[in-house]
């Protein structure tokens, strides 16, 4: 059951990104930080997929620990910290990655509390990383049983990744809630919006997966492999889901360009990370580029202008990025 449900999350996530990049090279956005990011968040969940692995098929691992048959001590608890590191380091890079998408649709104060969250977690996740490596005095007594020494109560441990857990965890919620908070007045249809914003908000399931993480790590203080065996699907669980929910915008979009028909509407598709930045216009007009969401032109456009070029809005009074981006100009009358 754990290695099965490792592999098969590990597979879902896996699908999910490649699909991502697939649909990034194709319309030629290129990758940014976001998804190299994304990337070593995935290269480190693998590693937590394989070290788990080899825990079960050379330890036993998940059986009852009076079952367990561990000739090389040693290794088995190098592995198993090694684990700890890379599940951690695999939620850290994850959600860092969601984070720094935001990044690109923030400004100001915005982005600065954006920055906040990124180095606070990383900062407490990498304590939490940390902690199976200086947990004993001297260090090698944690896994070489001839040395002797003294290593910290394991409620210690324990109490540290349930804080780091549930900090993760709102965290998340933060994020999912915070597109809402300045995406909700750009100018587009409100269905189109609201299809955006919800797939903008897809790291709040990443947030109850960690809460049921945070429930399930009391179990380390009970002794036995068996009872930790859905913590540990649990806290890969963390990561994986993370990596969906970060490609669910970009998938979005490519799926409503693939499957949109009619004869009335011309769709064309911008795909990178949904960057956007507001400006304001003569006349009480909003203008932004769309870098990184669909821009849809009707063919009966009574209240859309869009310009491609240079990026100046027709009167004049707004300047656009410079980069050649469509620019959206919704008329005020």
């Amino acid at each position: 059951m754990l290695l099965q449900a490792h592999w098969t999350l590990f597979g879902f996530a896996s699908a999910f990104l490649a699909a991502r990049v697939y649909v990034k090279m194709a319309f030629k956005t290129g990758l940014w930080w976001d998804d190299s990011i994304l990337i070593a968040g995935w290269v480190a969940a693998a590693a937590t997929c394989i070290l788990t692995t080899i825990l079960v098929h050379d330890f036993g691992l998940g059986h009852h620990s009076y079952d367990l048959v561990i000739l090389d001590t040693r290794r088995f608890f190098l592995i198993l910290d090694s684990r700890a590191t890379t599940t951690l380091s695999a939620i850290s890079l994850t959600k860092t990655a969601f984070a720094v998408t935001l990044l690109r649709l923030t400004t100001q104060k915005t982005k600065a509390f954006v920055w906040f969250l990124i180095v606070t977690l990383n900062i407490t996740m990498a304590i939490s990383a940390m902690i199976p490596w200086i947990q004993c005095k001297p260090l090698n007594a944690r896994w070489d049983v001839t040395v002797k020494g003294e290593c910290w109560p394991t409620q210690v441990g324990t109490r540290v990744w349930i804080a780091t857990g549930a900090q993760s965890s709102l965290y998340d919620f933060i994020l999912a809630v915070l597109p809402w908070t300045f995406l909700y007045s750009i100018t587009l249809k409100t269905k189109e919006k609201v299809g955006i914003l919800v797939a903008m908000s897809m790291g709040a399931i990443a947030g109850a997966v960690g809460i049921v993480k945070c429930v399930k790590l009391p179990l380390l203080g009970s002794g036995d492999s068996y009872d930790e065996v859905d913590l540990f699907v649990w806290d890969l669980a963390e990561s994986t889901v993370t990596i969906m929910a970060a490609c669910i915008p970009t998938l979005r979009v490519f799926l409503r360009q693939k499957t949109s028909s009619g004869p009335s509407a011309e769709r064309t598709t911008r795909l990178s990370q949904f960057s956007l930045s507001f400006r304001s216009a003569g006349r009480n007009r909003q203008i932004f580029d769309s870098q990184d969401i669909e821009v849809i032109r009707e063919t009966n456009m009574s209240k859309e202008e869009i310009y491609t070029g240079s990026g100046a809005s027709a009167s004049g009074s707004g300047s656009g990025s410079g980069t050649g981006k469509p620019i959206i100009v919704e008329k005020s009358g």
